[in-house]
């Protein structure tokens, strides 16, 4: 089959980046399903797993987000039939889907929302897991609107990005109150349709000390840690997304008892663990509050076509730090 990889950690802009080869045709264990992705969105983790480190042996296959149609069935996988139409994050230890063909196991599947088309429905697996596990699972608010959700505004550190901008239309069915940063204009305004409460700019100056009950950083870690520190309020909790590249001191949390938690959308397809069968039901909820109209593609750039070329285009947006909402890549006739 065709595929989209890398080996080496190359620049956006040398022309291998990426390449094209030929892999083996999948076939599907007990528990998987072979798909054939009509459309993948890029993520930051493509970014950085493309610059980590040089792959040994053959092209690593990046793409974690897919939208496409089901074409294989493991034998002890229920629920799913061929022809089926789903969509998914798939396993970070498993090769991704930027290819003609993916296995993912049938636990992180759920069917497509048929309101959405491929395009549109590829934009939000992984960030609408992510922000539903930062919202629900890591920062204890509940989905539907609640005494708590109201007692516990939260800040939000970017909201105008793919995980961002699910978290805000999350939050809002969920009746949080919710502060997001935005650099731009055009941000902003993205930020207050997706479901801002308030925007303030990323510098977070002049916001008093113990400010927020709960903090979610959808950036870099690194240059908000301390801020985060500053502004929990006590008995509060911060959750971040992005590893950091430098130790940090924790000693400020310790006197407000406050909490800091990491949220990585592949913990449980890289340890299997044993609630691995959620993050399919999960996509299942978010599919229905998309076909109920409750929540919206953040698609805003389509590129087309199963290629090098348009993969590192996709790269190259992700990694100029100005895109709002997600870079879709629509496989068309998947030249």
């Amino acid at each position: 089959m065709k595929a989209i990889g890398h080996v080496e950690n190359l620049p956006v802009d040398h022309s291998d980046a990426l390449i094209e080869f030929t892999a083996p045709d999948p076939v599907p264990g007990d528990h998987d399903l072979l798909v054939r992705p009509r459309a993948v969105s890029v993520n930051p983790v493509d970014i950085k797993v493309r610059l980590g480190k040089p792959v040994s042996g053959e092209p690593r296959i990046l793409g974690w987000d897919a939208s496409g149609e089901v074409v294989g069935v493991g034998g002890n996988t229920r629920g799913f039939g061929i022809g089926d139409t789903v969509w998914y994050s798939g396993q970070f230890d498993r090769p991704g889907t930027n290819a003609e063909y993916h296995l993912v196991d049938a636990s992180l599947v759920a069917r497509k929302p048929v309101s959405l088309d491929h395009a549109a429905a590829a934009a939000m697996p992984l960030p609408g897991i992510t922000a539903w596990d930062c919202l629900f699972e890591r920062l204890g608010y509940t989905p539907a609107p609640s005494a708590h959700n109201a007692a516990n505004p939260l800040l939000l550190i970017n909201g105008a990005g793919g995980l961002g901008s699910m978290v805000l239309q999350l939050g809002r069915l969920a009746g949080v109150e919710i502060t997001t940063t935005a650099g731009r204009s055009e941000t902003e305004q993205w930020c207050r349709d997706m479901g801002a409460t308030h925007v303030i700019p990323h510098a977070l100056a002049g916001v008093p000390d113990n400010t927020f009950p709960r903090i979610l950083c959808a950036h870099d870690t690194d240059p908000y840690f301390a801020e985060m520190a500053r502004l929990v309020a006590p008995q509060g909790m911060i959750c971040a997304v992005a590893s950091t590249r430098q130790p940090h001191d924790i000693q400020p949390l310790m006197a407000k008892s406050a909490g800091f938690a990491w949220e990585f959308v592949f913990t449980r397809g890289l340890f299997r663990t044993p609630d691995m069968a959620r993050q399919g039901q999960i996509l299942a909820q978010l599919a229905t509050l998309a076909d109920e109209g409750k929540i919206r593609t953040t698609m805003t750039e389509t590129l087309f076509g199963l290629n090098a070329a348009t993969l590192i285009e996709a790269h190259r947006r992700i990694e100029s730090g100005r895109t709002i909402g997600k870079v879709v890549v629509d496989f068309g006739d998947r030249r």
